[in-house]
């Protein structure tokens, strides 16, 4: 709710008598207090009814009081005084006059706004006159800063010792706090000169932060002047009080901001900016004055409006009723009526007028004539009017000369009216002339749709025939045949894209050429000879475009990230940016050309190259561009239909490069393991890729995204074949190990490891023990018996034997050893043999036996006989003939 200033105070005697009196009035010595004339007082809303709803804070009402004088009593200088009760003040304190209907003043008044009270003080005209009596108002309001809360208040009058009851009020209380940006205020003050209303305008009660703030003020009521040397602002904190803004430490920055203060070019306002308001507000003060004497109760509207942030605006506006002392103030309460008639006094339609008020020349109406031939106009003051004939009825002559009304005409009914004839225009048969309408789009071609209709006149009466209608089309111009005379073209409706013009007022020339009177402000409209061309603007107001991003399953799909860029490429800055969701997505898009970048697909997904699509006018989007090839080489997926722009991301299997390395537990790669690779989770079907390993070299392949199977056919030469192993190819290219296998034929578990794209097996060596047979003959290849034999790990028969055993007859000996070199070492011979010297020999990963070292001379100076066969070693022990001692 604003805070009104109330400044107004109304005096109105009804009913004074005045009984002229033959003798001379007795001289007055002293001034005499007659407080028994107020014979009842009562309580009454703003606009004399009763009073039957609450009041708010700053609402104000009337009271009245009606007085009776005694005849022969009351003497020039007597007063009567009415005392208000504490919980009611004035509106204003502006002092008053009462006078007769005559204009004799019968009596001044004083409102003392700090006691509370009016006195009355008479004039020398109540002693020259006898039964005076009336009665007046006042307009008042609750005092806030006495009441502070919701009540009934009893409005207890004090005229002397007596009290009158004026009646029960309700106050509706204090409101509460409210948003406060700005508020527009006006108030009449009583030592102003005439014509005059001050206006206040508070900025950001609010006390927010608020960015390059301007203040433009203007009136919309006609003939009002701005007075600049009266401007004042001051830099102020607001707070809330009680229902009340209240301002506080005042800082006047009158002489910062009026080099600043540019007034409109027609006087009636201002614009003034005030840059930030950061955490503090303003109080603006001036007056203004009309440029003609205002009537009482006229209104006087001003407009304050403030925009901030960029492109925020916020309005205020403020009715001001003017009073004048003693006035009647009877309001915008008024009527004119017109009966238009033709010669035989039978009703004529269609006729036109303008109702102009005389004191300010502002046109208060503009009236047609209906079937009944009537028109009216009313919430009008009672004050000198002009009523003029814009358009006569069709065949009939227009009036030439204006029709006057005066204040004194107005009836009890507070209407007055005129019956006003036409006369017939005499037949006239004009030769008619070809006009041609084009309607074109900015570039010069005939456009369809636009629904075009002429009327007679320079106005459009609807409830008329029209002199011609057609809808454009395309690259055909209309030729109609009209009488010289004045015209009005109307759009009804515009051809879809394009925005519509205005009114077109056009006059055709007796010699057929087209003259332009009026025309919308912005329309770009031409008359070359006989030809009017209207040039149609493009319809450049944002249309909504929904944008749909789809699977190739058609579903809609989140985590893309897309970017709107106006043009034909992705530059610069976004106009709009979103990432996908389940549902499509809504912007207004300007007509135009536009980019759709997508900046990151969801996951899973390839991402469309950049897509130039057009909105247009009419508002449906049409792809001029479907991109580059993505990254398989193929289109991108994209469909318009009507306002819709259908993108589709399609799965991305594109191949990534993943490379396997086959290393031995040293981690050099290692050649001669079988390896296969399986889609899915399993080793089975055909495999995708098949190869061999190299030595020191890694394996790269071309994977697309999924699971795979990491199968080893067969390991290389000494080591272990891993169990199969599954693995994931992710879409950022990385590699995952989704199962490690089962265990190896070691029980243990497979050693896999990736590292981004990589994926890194290890083979462990195959140290498991093979099945080697030692085979103990003579020279005759018989196994003989006797022989002590121990095996030593390593090429020398050092430490502790791995295996000791002594040859048994016919028999050879098997014994589990790990792949490696050892030592045969042989502690005793059989008797009558020559014990062999230490064989080295080594257990190959295929199981297969090799001799490596076939050992020292024996004791004949000979080589020792040793064979080896697959896994078998076959040592023989020659006789031992040499020559003993007996």
């Amino acid at each position: 709710m604003n805070k009104k200033i109330r400044s107004w105070i109304q005096i109105l005697i009804l009913c004074l008598g005045v009984i002229l009196q033959s003798f001379a009035p007795l001289t007055q010595v002293h001034a005499t207090e007659y407080n028994d004339v107020i014979t009842s007082v009562g309580v009454e809303n703003r606009s004399g009814e009763a009073l039957t709803q609450g009041l708010d804070i700053w609402q104000e009402f009337r009271l009245t009081a009606d007085f009776v004088l005694p005849d022969n009593t009351v003497h020039e200088g007597d007063t009567t005084t009415l005392q208000l009760p504490s919980e009611i003040t004035f509106s204003n304190s502006s002092d008053i006059e009462l006078r007769d209907a005559s204009n004799n003043l019968v009596a001044t008044g004083r409102l003392d706004a700090a006691s509370k009270t009016i006195t009355l003080t008479y004039t020398k005209f109540v002693e020259n006159n006898s039964g005076v009596r009336g009665k007046f108002f006042v307009y008042v309001r609750v005092d806030h800063d006495v009441v502070s809360e919701e009540k009934d208040i009893d409005v207890n009058i004090t005229v002397g010792h007596r009290v009158l009851f004026a009646g029960k009020i309700r106050y509706n209380g204090p409101p509460g706090k409210y948003d406060s940006k700005i508020e527009k205020s006006s108030f009449q003050y009583k030592d102003d000169e005439k014509n005059v209303i001050r206006y206040n305008i508070t900025v950001n009660r609010n006390m927010a932060n608020y960015s390059d703030v301007t203040i433009k003020d203007a009136f919309s009521s006609p003939n009002m002047t701005f007075l600049p040397d009266t401007f004042r602002i001051y830099k102020v904190d607001w707070s809330w009080n009680n229902g009340d803004w209240k301002w506080t430490n005042a800082q006047d920055m009158t002489e910062t901001f009026k080099n600043q203060l540019v007034v409109n070019a027609n006087g009636d306002g201002f614009t003034l900016p005030l840059g930030d308001t950061n955490g503090f507000g303003y109080m603006i003060e001036y007056r203004a004055k009309a440029n003609y004497d205002l009537v009482d109760g006229e209104e006087i509207t001003n407009v304050a409006n403030m925009s901030y942030n960029g492109s925020e605006n916020e309005q205020s506006t403020s009715t001001r009723t003017y009073q004048i002392a003693g006035g009647v103030a009877e309001g915008y309460v008024f009527t004119i009526k017109i009966h238009k008639v033709d010669e035989a006094g039978q009703p004529l339609q269609g006729a036109v007028f303008e109702v102009i008020r005389d004191r300010n020349q502002a046109v208060v109406g503009r009236l047609t004539t209906d079937s009944d031939g009537n028109a009216s106009v009313g919430k009008l003051l009672r004050d000198n009017y002009t009523i003029r004939e814009v358009t006569a009825p069709l065949g009939y002559d227009k009036l030439t000369e204006d029709i006057k009304i005066s204040p004194d005409e107005f009836g009890s009914d507070k209407s007055v009216e005129r019956r006003i004839e036409n006369k017939k225009t005499p037949p006239k048969t004009p030769t008619e002339k070809e006009i041609t309408f084009k309607k074109v789009d900015p570039n010069g071609k005939e456009i369809p749709g636009a629904e075009l209709k002429i009327y007679s006149g320079d106005t459009v009466n609807l409830e008329e025939a029209p002199v011609a209608d057609w809808t454009t089309v395309a690259d055909t111009s209309k030729v109609i045949k009209l009488a010289p005379g004045t015209y009005t073209l109307r759009e009804f409706d515009a051809p879809e894209g394009y925005q519509f013009v205005g009114d077109i007022t056009f006059t055709v020339n007796a010699d057929g050429s087209i003259t332009i009177k009026n025309k919308g402000a912005d329309d770009t409209v031409l008359a070359a000879g006989p030809v009017l061309t209207i040039t149609d603007k493009e319809d450049t107001s944002p249309k909504p475009i929904t944008f749909s991003k789809v699977n190739l399953g058609g579903n809609e799909i989140a985590g893309a990230q897309i970017k709107i860029y106006k043009g034909d490429k992705a530059e610069g800055t976004a106009i709009e940016s979103w990432t996908s969701t389940d549902q499509p997505k809504q912007l207004n898009l300007e007509p135009g050309i536009y980019t759709f970048h997508e900046e990151a697909a969801p996951t899973g997904y390839l991402k469309v190259t950049d897509i130039t699509f057009q909105v247009k006018p009419n508002g449906t989007v049409e792809v001029t561009k479907v991109g580059e090839k993505d990254s398989k080489g193929e289109d991108n997926r994209v469909v318009a239909q009507n306002s819709t722009l259908t993108v589709t991301d399609k799965d991305d299997d594109v191949a990534r490069k993943i490379t396997f390395s086959k290393i031995s537990l040293g981690g050099v790669e290692i050649a001669g393991a079988q390896i296969k690779i399986f889609k899915g989770d399993k080793a089975e079907g055909t495999a995708v890729e098949s190869w061999t390993s190299e030595a020191g070299k890694s394996k790269e392949l071309s994977l697309a995204p999924g699971t795979y199977t990491f199968h080893e056919e067969a390991a290389p030469t000494g080591y272990l074949k891993v169990t199969d192993i599954t693995f994931q190819v992710n879409y950022d290219g990385t590699v995952k190990v989704t199962n490690v296998g089962t265990k190896d034929a070691k029980g243990e578990d497979n050693t896999v490891v990736t590292d981004g794209s990589t994926i890194k097996v290890t083979d462990k060596d195959d140290d498991s023990p093979r099945k080697i047979t030692f085979s103990k003959v003579s020279l005759g290849g018989t196994e003989i018996a006797g022989a002590q034999i121990k095996i030593y790990k390593g090429d020398k028969a050092e430490g502790t034997a791995v295996e000791s055993r002594t040859s048994e007859a016919g028999k050879s000996k098997e014994l589990s050893l790990a792949p490696g070199t050892y030592t045969f070492h042989e502690e005793a011979a059989p008797t009558g043999y020559l014990k062999v010297t230490d064989i080295t020999f080594q257990v190959k990963h295929d199981g297969t036996v090799e001799v490596t070292n076939v050992g020292e001379k024996d004791s004949k100076g000979e080589d020792n006989k040793v064979v080896t066969n697959g896994s078998t070693v076959t040592v023989t022990d020659k006789d031992d003939d040499s020559p003993k001692a007996i």
